[in-house]
């Protein structure tokens, strides 16, 4: 995951879009983002003098802190963005025997030696007389993801 630079500025807002705005601050405009449930407990207004604290990141600053004069300072939690399709893995140490175990249970038939990575194990397999597929399988046993495999890794086994 990238790490973003923290970054504090104060200054007036100029243009408020639901939980976004735009902040003229040291002589630039900084777009930031409250999130909806920030700019429920801190509401925005254009020609607001604020001081704001977040993480910077390409598009926008994600604010973690607000205030503004005569009012409380507000701590925002922003959530993590939960992408579909894939998992939290552990750190736990990942079995090629269990992966294969995992592999076979699917109804996929593995060939050659599966690849050790730090986090999972890539095995080489096929369901019946279809195209070979590289799986990638976790220290759950679950195959994760499902990829074309690469030539120059697999080799002698795609043959």
């Amino acid at each position: 995951m990238p790490h973003h630079d923290t970054t504090a500025l104060s200054g007036t807002i100029q243009h408020v879009f639901a939980h976004r705005f735009t902040l003229e601050a040291d002589g630039a405009v900084h777009l930031a983002d409250l999130g909806p449930k920030g700019a429920e407990a801190f509401p925005l207004a254009a020609g607001l003098q604020v001081t704001l604290e977040g993480e910077r990141r390409p598009s926008e600053i994600k604010v973690a802190r607000i205030a503004a004069p005569g009012r409380e300072p507000v701590e925002i939690h922003h959530k993590k963005p939960n992408h579909p399709g894939k998992k939290p893995r552990t750190d736990a140490p990942v079995d090629p025997a269990a992966a294969l175990a995992a592999v076979t249970a699917a109804g996929w038939t593995p060939t050659g030696e599966p690849q050790r990575k730090p986090k999972h194990v890539e095995v080489l397999a096929r369901r019946g007389g279809g195209a070979w597929t590289e799986l990638h399988v976790d220290a759950a046993g679950t195959i994760y993801k499902e990829k074309a495999p690469d030539a120059a890794k697999w080799g002698a086994a795609l043959a």
